[in-house]
C-alpha cells in the first residue's frame, strides 16, 4: 500500500464530501420553497409522508438535510409527529439514491469525460447569477461534477490500496462485520454524511478490497450513524421535535439490527438475483442491499407506527405539554351531557387564563415576551383543539333542555379566545415599528397597550359570575380611548410628525389590533358567562337568555 493511495483516500472524501455539500446546498436555495411546500403540504397521510421523504431526500442527496428541516417544521408546530415519523422513514429510503448514482453513474462512465464539464458549466452558471435561484443551480451542478471525481479518485485509491493488501485478509466474519459497522456508524457520525460511508463501502467492494458481506456491514453502520445529526439537532429542541429523532433511531436501530442478524443469507440471496438475473456488479449489489433492507424496514413499522408513536407521546413530556393536556374533559362524561357541559367550560375558563396571561405579559414587554408568547400559544391551540373536539362529539349527543344554548356560548366563547390569539400573533408585526414614530403618537400607543394588558391580567375577566355590566363599560372604555388614539395619531400626521406614512398605517394598525383584542377578551367573558348561568339555572326553570350587551357587535 503505498502513500499515493492513501492520500488519494484523503482526497477522494474531501472531493466526495464538498461535491455533496455544494450538490445539497445548491439544490436546497434553488428549491427551497418547493420542498418546504411539499413537506407542509403533502404529509397528511402515512403514504404521502414516505413519498415525500424519499423525494425530497433523492432531490437534495441528503437524509440529514431532511431530518433537520423535518425536525424544525415540527419544532414549530408546521408538521404533527404522526406526519414527521413517516418523512423520516421516506427519507431513509431516499438516501438509498446516493448510492445508485455512485454504483451506476460513478463506476460506469468516463468520469473525466461527464465531471469536468459540470464543474466548468456549473461555475460559470453560479459566477454569471450570484445570489439567484439559477446561480444555486450552478452550484448544485458543480457538486455533482466534484462528487464523481471523488468517485472516481475513491475507486483508483482503493484499487492501489487491494494490490498491496491480502484480500483474504479482510474476508467476510461475524467480528469483522461488526467490525465494520462500527467504522460504518463512526465515519458517518464524523463525517455528519453516510453518503461518505457508502462510497467509501462501493468503491472498497467494487475494487475486490473487501467482501460483499463487509461492505453491506458498512452500509448498516452508515445507516445508524445518520440518527447522530437527529440526535444533536434535538438537544434543545421541543418534545414532539425530540420524539421524531427518537423514531429515527428507533427505526434505524431495528432495521439495522435485523438486516446485520441475517446478513449473510440476506447477501447471498441479493447476490444471486442480482448478478445471476439482472447481471448488476458488486457495487450496484450493494446499492441494492441498501434499498432493500431500508424498504423491508418501512413494510416491518407499516403496522407497528401507531403503537410506536402512543409509546412516543409519553416520553420526554414538557412541562408546557402537561398544561395542553385537558383537565376536565372525561370522556366517559360525554354520555352524561349535563356534566360534561360544566366540564368543558372550566376547560374553556383555563384556556382564557392561559391566552390572557400570555397576552398580558407580551403587551408589557413586546420586546423581552415575543418567544413567551408564541410558546404559550403552543400550548394554547393543543388545548384549544381538544376543547373543539369534546364540543363536536357534545354537539351530535341528545342534550337536554338549555345545554345547546351553554354549548353555543361556549363555542363561541372559544372562536373569541382563538381571536385574541391571531390578534395578538398580527400585533408583533406592528409593535416593532413603534421606535420610528412621532412620541406623541408612541405614546398614546403605550398607554392603550398597559390599558389592555391591566385588562388581561385582571382574573375577573375569566373567572365564574363575572360582572356582566362591568365587561360591557370595559368594552365601551377601551372603544372610546381608541377613538382618542385615532385623533392622536392623524394630528401628528397633520403636523408632518411621520417621516415616512407607512409608519403611519402602523400606528393605526396597531391601535385597531389592541381594540380587537380588547374585543375578543370582552366578549369571549362574557359568552362563557352566559353559558355560566344557564348551566347554574336550576331545572325546570326558563333558561335565562344572554345579555344583550352579549349578542351585539360580533
Amino acid at each position: 500500500m503505498s502513500i499515493e493511495s492513501v492520500t488519494g483516500l484523503v482526497g477522494g472524501v474531501g472531493l466526495f464530501l464538498v461535491g455533496m455539500w455544494l450538490m445539497t446546498e445548491g439544490l436546497k436555495v434553488a428549491a427551497g420553497p418547493s420542498l418546504k411546500a411539499l413537506l407542509e403540504r403533502w404529509t397528511n397521510t402515512r403514504l404521502r409522508g414516505l413519498v415525500s421523504g424519499f423525494a425530497v431526500t433523492a432531490l437534495v442527496q441528503s437524509s440529514s438535510a431532511v431530518t433537520v428541516a423535518t425536525i424544525g417544521f415540527v419544532n414549530a408546530g408546521v408538521l404533527t409527529l404522526r406526519q414527521a415519523v413517516w418523512v423520516i422513514f421516506g427519507s431513509n429510503v431516499g438516501t438509498t439514491m446516493t448510492g445508485w448514482m455512485v454504483a451506476i453513474i460513478g463506476f460506469n462512465v468516463n468520469i473525466e469525460f461527464l465531471a469536468l464539464p459540470l464543474v466548468g458549466v456549473g461555475m460559470m452558471v453560479r459566477l454569471t447569477s450570484p445570489g439567484s435561484a439559477r446561480g444555486a443551480l450552478g452550484e448544485a451542478l458543480t457538486g455533482f461534477g466534484l462528487f464523481f471525481l471523488g468517485v472516481a479518485v475513491l475507486k483508483d485509491s482503493f484499487g492501489g490500496i487491494a494490490a498491496g493488501l491480502s484480500v483474504d485478509a479482510l474476508s467476510d466474519g461475524f467480528m469483522q462485520d461488526f467490525l465494520f459497522v462500527l467504522a460504518g456508524f463512526f465515519i458517518t457520525a464524523l463525517a455528519q454524511s453516510s453518503s461518505a460511508s457508502i462510497a467509501i463501502a462501493l468503491s472498497a467492494v467494487s475494487s475486490g478490497l473487501i467482501g460483499l458481506e463487509t461492505g453491506a456491514a458498512m452500509v448498516i453502520g452508515a445507516n445508524l450513524g445518520t440518527t447522530v445529526t437527529g440526535l444533536l439537532a434535538v438537544l434543545n429542541a421541543t418534545s414532539n421535535a425530540k420524539r421524531v429523532a427518537a423514531s429515527h433511531l428507533i427505526f434505524n436501530l431495528a432495521t439495522g439490527a435485523i438486516a446485520f442478524l441475517i446478513l449473510p443469507g440476506f447477501v447471498a440471496i441479493i447476490s444471486w438475483l442480482a448478478v445471476t438475473e439482472l447481471a448488476l456488479g458488486a457495487a450496484a449489489v450493494l446499492a441494492l442491499f441498501h434499498t432493500l433492507f431500508n424498504v423491508l424496514g418501512v413494510v416491518l413499522f407499516w403496522g407497528l407506527t401507531d403503537r410506536l408513536i402512543a409509546k412516543l407521546e409519553t416520553l420526554f413530556v414538557s412541562e408546557d405539554e402537561n398544561e395542553a393536556r385537558a383537565r376536565y374533559l372525561d370522556q366517559t362524561l360525554r354520555d352524561v351531557p349535563s356534566l360534561a357541559v360544566p366540564s368543558l367550560l372550566l376547560e374553556l375558563q383555563r384556556l382564557e387564563a392561559i391566552v390572557a396571561e400570555a397576552g398580558a405579559s407580551y403587551l408589557r414587554d413586546p420586546a423581552g415576551k415575543a418567544a413567551y408568547l408564541r410558546q404559550r400559544f403552543l400550548v394554547a391551540s393543543r388545548l384549544a383543539e381538544t376543547i373543539r373536539e369534546y364540543a363536536a362529539d357534545l354537539s351530535e349527543a341528545r342534550l337536554p333542555t338549555g345545554l345547546p344554548d351553554a354549548l353555543a356560548h361556549a363555542l363561541r366563547a372559544l372562536q373569541h379566545c382563538n381571536g385574541t390569539v391571531h390578534e395578538l400573533e398580527a400585533l408583533m408585526t406592528y409593535t416593532a415599528t413603534e421606535a420610528r414614530m412621532p412620541d406623541s403618537a408612541r405614546r398614546a400607543l403605550a398607554d392603550y397597550r398597559q390599558a389592555v394588558a391591566a385588562f388581561l391580567a385582571d382574573p375577573q375577566n375569566y373567572a365564574a359570575h363575572t360582572d356582566v355590566e362591568w365587561l360591557t363599560a370595559a368594552g365601551n372604555r377601551f372603544e372610546g380611548q381608541y377613538q382618542e388614539i385615532k385623533q392622536v395619531v392623524l394630528s401628528a400626521a397633520s403636523r408632518g410628525d411621520f417621516v415616512y406614512l407607512a409608519y403611519l398605517d402602523d400606528a393605526m394598525r396597531e391601535a385597531d389590533l389592541m381594540r380587537r383584542i380588547a374585543h375578543h377578551a370582552v366578549r369571549g367573558a362574557m359568552r362563557l358567562q352566559a353559558a355560566q348561568d344557564i348551566i347554574a339555572s336550576p331545572p325546570g326553570k326558563t333558561q335565562p337568555e344572554a345579555p344583550e350587551a352579549v349578542q351585539s357587535n360580533e
